[in-house]
Order: structure tokens, then sequence, then C-alpha cells
């Protein structure tokens, strides 16, 4: 566990031995979720700090009409739930869905503004890797934002693959189709037809685990 744990950010910075002393004194707990299942939901008073071990998360929001939105997913080294973390009393925007076997840390919100005097610098470090966890995910709520705010289903999943490409115009597909409907906002039928209007036009080439971007020029004038 301990060897999961140095690959978060959130302990970045932080030795082994400080670390050990830190889950303890934090009352931090160990849990493990199965696939499918609800780890905390819309609403929810929450308060304490999730960090992903093994597994994948789903943060999604749900609405009156039975529809759910994909805000994003997380895989294992991420943490999740940093919303309350300037207010404790915030009930929770979202809900959390384990989408394979999940195993957690839950460290109470509480041990962030405490600080002891033996592991105070350690503490230091924890916030300050906390204050740049939630500049990343801030920056995750813009490019989702950018997303949903396109005018047209062409627009939106352009926007979508130009941010998810790597150097290679190479899109991995971590989402089934179905999800990154949701995440994208669209109906999965529609979702289907654009992207094969898309190939069918030579701007991008479908694979089972990957999408490439061919014509980059035209996918971007459609911004």
């Amino acid at each position: 566990m301990m060897s999961d744990l140095e690959k978060n950010r959130l302990f970045r910075g932080i030795k082994d031995e400080s670390l050990s002393r830190m889950l303890t004194c934090s009352k931090a707990v160990y849990k493990k979720y199965k696939k499918d299942r609800i780890i905390f939901e819309q609403g929810d008073k929450i308060e304490e700090l999730f960090v992903l071990l093994k597994g994948r998360v789903s943060i999604f929001r749900s609405f009156a009409s039975g529809k759910k939105h994909i805000l994003y997913e997380l895989d294992a080294g991420s943490t999740f739930g940093e919303n309350c973390f300037l207010d404790e009393t915030e009930n929770q925007k979202y809900s959390a869905l384990a989408i394979t076997d999940a195993e957690i840390i839950q460290i109470p919100w509480r041990f962030f503004s405490c600080f002891c005097d033996e592991a105070c610098e350690h503490h230091q470090q924890l916030v300050r890797n906390m204050l740049g966890i939630l500049s990343n995910k801030e920056q995750l709520a813009v490019k989702k934002l950018n997303i949903v705010s396109s005018t047209s289903l062409k627009e939106r999943i352009s926007t979508w693959l130009l941010e998810e490409a790597d150097e290679e115009g190479i899109v991995r597909l971590r989402m089934k189709r179905e999800q990154l409907a949701e995440y994208l906002g669209v109906a999965r039928p529609s979702l289907s037809r654009a992207l094969m209007k898309l190939q069918e036009e030579g701007l991008i080439e479908l694979q089972r685990n990957y999408i490439k971007i061919k014509d980059y020029k035209k996918i971007t004038n459609f911004l």
C-alpha cells in the first residue's frame, strides 16, 4: 500500500516514515469498493478526502430527469472530494462511482488544518500538495466547460479530440462509448453517427482503443 501512496501527488516529497506516521495520526481509513458501487452520492455530507490507490472512479452529476452527466474519470494515483477542502460544511455537488474494483484511503479533512509539533513540516508539504491538486482540478473543470459550451456536436467532439490528443494525434479511449457520450453530454447514437461521419470525411481514424486525428486543420476549423 505504501508504494501506491508514494505515487500519489498528495504525498509528493513526504518520506515513508513520515507518511506512515501521518496516516496513523490522521486516522485514515483503508477501504475496498467493488465495481459499480457508489462511493458517495450527490448531496452527501463528506468529511474526508479520497485517495485512489487502485482502480478507476467516475465522477458524475445526476439530474431530476434521470440523466447522468460524467464530469471526468480518475485513475489510481488521483484524489477526489476536494470541493469540501475550504468549506467542510458544503455538501457534495457530484457522485463518485467505482467503475472497477477500487482501493481507497479516506483521510479526515480536519487533519489538513490541525498541525502538530511532530509533523508540522510534513503537514505543510501536504497542504501545498493539496493546493496543487485543487489547481489541477480547476484546469479539468475549465477543459470540461470548453467542451460542453460548444454550439454544435462536431465542435464539441473536435474540442474534446484536440484536448485529449497526444503528440502523434492519438486519443486513447479509456471510456466506453456510452460513458463518452455522457461525458460529452450527447446521446450515444448521435455520438456514433458523428464519429463515423468524421471518419468518412477523412478527418479521423476510428479504432477499438483509440482515435487518430488525420486532419488537424479541418478539425480545428470546427472550433
